[in-house]
């Protein structure tokens, strides 16, 4: 020890060789929060688009939005009005999808219009 200074010395223990560390995963949670991800992914993106396009809500004017479904590969656009987005996200659990995109374990149709749905993800910021 140098200086006076003691030093403490860790040393990691390694699982014995051929031994196999197991994490377990609920798999529909985990498929679950990536779903949720993706779509609080391109709700962001909406959000800043409406806030882009405040000058088309007055004349309610078609505005294009990404489909805000939980498929990672979906980048499939939708036409509604700032007022129609604005009244779908009126809670922090409801996304607009185009027509289809429904992922019925775990959302559920709350509305259904020719240009997009709106789904509900029960149980998810539900009181927020």
């Amino acid at each position: 020890m140098q200086g006076g200074q003691s030093a403490a010395r860790r040393t990691r223990r390694r699982p014995p060789s051929g031994t196999v560390r197991t994490v377990t995963l609920d798999r529909d949670e985990v498929r679950g929060d990536r779903l949720l991800k993706n779509e609080q992914v391109f709700r962001d993106y909406n959000n800043r688009r409406v806030a882009f396009e405040h000058d088309a809500d007055a004349i309610g004017e078609l505005v294009p939005f990404v489909c805000e479904c939980g498929d990672p590969e979906c980048i499939e656009g939708m036409e509604m009005t700032v007022a129609d987005f604005t009244a779908a996200h009126s809670a922090p659990n409801r996304f607009t999808v185009k027509p289809g995109h429904l992922f019925p374990e775990g959302e559920r149709l709350v509305e259904s219009h020719d240009r997009f749905w709106l789904v509900e993800k029960p149980g998810v910021g539900a009181g927020a």
